[in-house]
Protein backbone atom coordinates (compact mmCIF):
# COMPACT_ATOMS: atom_id res chain seq x y z
CA UNK A 1 0.00 0.00 0.00
CA UNK A 2 2.62 2.17 0.69
CA UNK A 3 4.39 1.75 -2.29
CA UNK A 4 1.48 2.70 -4.24
CA UNK A 5 0.75 5.56 -2.34
CA UNK A 6 3.97 6.48 -2.96
CA UNK A 7 4.36 5.97 -6.84
CA UNK A 8 1.20 7.90 -6.89
CA UNK A 9 2.78 11.09 -5.35
CA UNK A 10 5.74 10.86 -7.52
CA UNK A 11 3.52 10.26 -11.08
CA UNK A 12 1.74 13.07 -9.59
CA UNK A 13 4.80 15.14 -8.62
CA UNK A 14 6.13 14.56 -11.97
CA UNK A 15 2.74 15.32 -13.50
CA UNK A 16 3.00 18.93 -11.89
CA UNK A 17 6.26 19.52 -12.61
CA UNK A 18 5.75 18.75 -16.27
CA UNK A 19 2.84 21.12 -16.61
CA UNK A 20 4.56 23.91 -14.74
CA UNK A 21 7.17 23.55 -17.24
CA UNK A 22 4.88 24.16 -20.16
CA UNK A 23 2.88 27.15 -18.86
CA UNK A 24 2.53 29.95 -20.70
CA UNK A 25 0.85 33.36 -20.37
CA UNK A 26 -0.12 35.56 -23.19
CA UNK A 27 0.04 39.43 -23.62
CA UNK A 28 -3.05 40.99 -26.40
CA UNK A 29 -3.35 44.17 -28.02
CA UNK A 30 -6.31 45.39 -29.16
CA UNK A 31 -4.75 48.20 -31.06
CA UNK A 32 -3.45 46.24 -33.28
CA UNK A 33 -5.58 42.99 -32.71
CA UNK A 34 -2.52 40.53 -31.97
CA UNK A 35 -1.43 38.20 -29.26
CA UNK A 36 1.59 36.85 -28.45
CA UNK A 37 1.44 33.80 -26.35
CA UNK A 38 4.91 33.09 -24.53
CA UNK A 39 6.40 30.93 -21.49
CA UNK A 40 5.72 31.50 -17.88
CA UNK A 41 8.68 31.46 -16.98
CA UNK A 42 10.04 34.75 -19.23
CA UNK A 43 9.64 38.14 -17.04
CA UNK A 44 7.76 41.39 -18.30
CA UNK A 45 9.72 44.07 -18.84
CA UNK A 46 8.79 47.59 -17.56
CA UNK A 47 10.67 48.54 -21.35
CA UNK A 48 8.44 49.13 -24.21
CA UNK A 49 9.18 48.61 -27.77
CA UNK A 50 10.35 51.06 -29.94
CA UNK A 51 6.90 52.90 -30.89
CA UNK A 52 5.74 51.78 -27.16
CA UNK A 53 2.74 49.72 -28.46
CA UNK A 54 3.88 46.28 -27.76
CA UNK A 55 5.75 43.87 -24.93
CA UNK A 56 9.62 43.27 -24.14
CA UNK A 57 9.98 39.80 -22.34
CA UNK A 58 13.27 39.19 -20.39
CA UNK A 59 14.69 35.49 -20.47
CA UNK A 60 17.21 34.80 -17.23
CA UNK A 61 20.33 34.44 -19.70
CA UNK A 62 20.24 38.07 -21.61
CA UNK A 63 17.96 37.14 -23.86
CA UNK A 64 15.14 39.51 -24.26
CA UNK A 65 11.87 39.20 -26.88
CA UNK A 66 9.97 42.03 -28.13
CA UNK A 67 6.88 42.22 -30.32
CA UNK A 68 4.96 45.29 -31.39
CA UNK A 69 2.50 46.57 -33.94
CA UNK A 70 2.39 48.78 -36.57
CA UNK A 71 -0.25 50.56 -39.16
CA UNK A 72 1.54 50.16 -42.38
CA UNK A 73 0.60 53.47 -43.77
CA UNK A 74 3.46 53.68 -46.28
CA UNK A 75 2.19 50.03 -47.71
CA UNK A 76 5.69 48.73 -47.46
CA UNK A 77 6.27 45.21 -48.61
CA UNK A 78 7.95 42.68 -45.81
CA UNK A 79 11.56 43.46 -47.66
CA UNK A 80 11.27 47.45 -46.90
CA UNK A 81 10.68 46.38 -43.44
CA UNK A 82 12.93 43.62 -43.15
CA UNK A 83 15.68 46.39 -43.94
CA UNK A 84 14.80 49.07 -41.24
CA UNK A 85 14.41 45.77 -38.66
CA UNK A 86 18.49 44.72 -39.49
CA UNK A 87 18.93 48.37 -39.39
CA UNK A 88 17.68 48.46 -35.64
CA UNK A 89 19.23 45.97 -34.81
CA UNK A 90 22.50 47.03 -36.28
CA UNK A 91 22.02 50.43 -34.12
CA UNK A 92 21.00 48.87 -30.91
CA UNK A 93 24.10 47.07 -30.83
CA UNK A 94 26.25 48.97 -32.62
CA UNK A 95 28.18 47.21 -35.12
CA UNK A 96 26.97 45.84 -38.56
CA UNK A 97 24.26 43.39 -38.89
CA UNK A 98 24.36 40.37 -41.19
CA UNK A 99 21.65 37.86 -42.86
CA UNK A 100 22.06 34.46 -41.92
CA UNK A 101 18.98 33.62 -43.06
CA UNK A 102 16.23 35.18 -44.50
CA UNK A 103 12.99 33.89 -45.80
CA UNK A 104 9.55 35.92 -47.32
CA UNK A 105 6.16 35.55 -47.50
CA UNK A 106 3.73 38.06 -49.51
CA UNK A 107 3.07 38.65 -46.17
CA UNK A 108 6.12 38.64 -43.41
CA UNK A 109 9.11 37.05 -43.46
CA UNK A 110 11.73 34.87 -40.33
CA UNK A 111 15.47 35.89 -40.47
CA UNK A 112 18.61 35.44 -38.40
CA UNK A 113 20.65 38.26 -38.00
CA UNK A 114 24.21 38.59 -36.48
CA UNK A 115 25.87 41.66 -35.54
CA UNK A 116 29.03 41.39 -33.60
CA UNK A 117 28.72 38.56 -31.20
CA UNK A 118 24.91 38.93 -30.71
CA UNK A 119 22.03 37.18 -32.89
CA UNK A 120 18.40 38.38 -33.70
CA UNK A 121 15.61 35.98 -34.46
CA UNK A 122 13.21 38.50 -36.57
CA UNK A 123 9.66 37.45 -37.73
CA UNK A 124 6.92 40.12 -39.35
CA UNK A 125 3.77 38.55 -40.24
CA UNK A 126 1.10 41.36 -41.71
CA UNK A 127 -2.89 41.62 -42.11
CA UNK A 128 -4.53 44.32 -43.58
CA UNK A 129 -3.04 47.33 -42.95
CA UNK A 130 -1.47 46.51 -39.68
CA UNK A 131 1.96 44.52 -39.13
CA UNK A 132 3.52 42.89 -36.18
CA UNK A 133 7.33 42.11 -35.52
CA UNK A 134 8.45 39.77 -33.14
CA UNK A 135 12.62 40.10 -32.38
CA UNK A 136 14.53 37.95 -30.04
CA UNK A 137 17.92 38.67 -29.33
CA UNK A 138 20.83 38.13 -27.63
CA UNK A 139 24.39 37.51 -27.15
CA UNK A 140 26.52 34.43 -29.41
CA UNK A 141 26.37 32.15 -26.46
CA UNK A 142 22.79 32.20 -25.87
CA UNK A 143 22.19 31.16 -29.72
CA UNK A 144 20.38 27.84 -29.13
CA UNK A 145 18.01 29.76 -26.91
CA UNK A 146 17.17 32.41 -28.97
CA UNK A 147 16.21 29.26 -31.35
CA UNK A 148 14.43 27.30 -28.59
CA UNK A 149 12.39 30.62 -28.00
CA UNK A 150 11.57 31.28 -31.44
CA UNK A 151 9.66 28.04 -30.98
CA UNK A 152 7.92 28.66 -28.04
CA UNK A 153 6.43 32.39 -28.91
CA UNK A 154 3.22 31.96 -30.87
CA UNK A 155 2.20 35.22 -32.42
CA UNK A 156 -1.25 35.47 -33.71
CA UNK A 157 -3.74 38.14 -34.51
CA UNK A 158 -6.14 37.02 -32.43
CA UNK A 159 -7.08 39.81 -29.62
CA UNK A 160 -9.98 37.00 -27.98
CA UNK A 161 -7.43 35.91 -25.32
CA UNK A 162 -7.02 38.05 -22.22
CA UNK A 163 -4.11 39.75 -21.67
CA UNK A 164 -1.31 39.49 -18.78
Amino acid sequence: MQKTILTLISTLLIAVSSISAQATKAYCNNRFGFCVHYPAELEVSEERPTNGDGLVLLAPNGVQAAVSGSYNVMDWAPEKIFEFTTEDFAGIIGAEAATEEVEFTDRGFAAMLSAGTYYQFALMQSKGDVYLVLTITGPEESLEEIKKLRGQLKLTFDNSVGGR
